[in-house]
This record gives C-alpha cells, structure tokens and sequence, in this order.
C-alpha cells in the first residue's frame, strides 16, 4: 500500500508483511531499509533490528520503504475539482472520469 504524508514524501507500506513471520520480513529487509513511519506526526525512524520492528508494529506505526517526493507541483486530487487536465513537469495529467 502507498502512504503519502504531508510534505508529499511517498512511502511504501510494508507493515503486513512484516506481521507474516521471520521468513518474510527477511525478503524484505535484505534489499531495502525499512522505517516506522508515526501515523500522527509523520515522523519517521530508520529500523535497525527485530525488536525495532517487533517495537514499532505494537505502537501501531506503519512500517516503511522510501519511494520518494512527488513533483514539487503536485497537487492533492482535492484541487483538481475545477480542472479537466494538469501540466506538471513536462507531463499533462487527467482525472480518470474525463477520459472516455
């Protein structure tokens, strides 16, 4: 699942599958850093061990991978009530109702 938190910073969201057992979270952690992503203040924290992770998923934090920042000029679909189409870096975005 995609988590994207207030400074349109993109995160991966990998919490489930960490809650599947030892086998899984390893194929995950083996070729990515992970970080507990706070649900409230979106702060986040780099996860260095088991018990981090174990620590984080029973506070209740999101348990993340880096994606990255969206384009500087994005806007969140609330502002594209009163357009049919966007430029942004170079690419024209339309809402998906408008296409036939």
């Amino acid at each position: 699942m995609i988590h994207i938190t207030q400074d349109h910073f993109v995160w991966l969201d990998v919490t489930e599958q960490m809650k599947q057992g030892q086998k899984k979270r390893e194929e995950v952690w083996l070729s990515n850093e992970l970080f507990a992503v706070d649900q409230e203040d979106e702060s986040e924290s780099l996860l260095e061990s088991n018990d981090e992770i174990d620590e984080a998923l029973k506070l209740g934090m999101r348990v993340c991978i880096e994606g990255g920042h969206l384009p500087k000029k994005y806007h969140p679909k609330k502002t594209w009530k009163d357009t049919d189409k966007e430029l942004i870096n170079g690419y024209w975005y339309v809402k998906i109702a408008d296409i036939n």
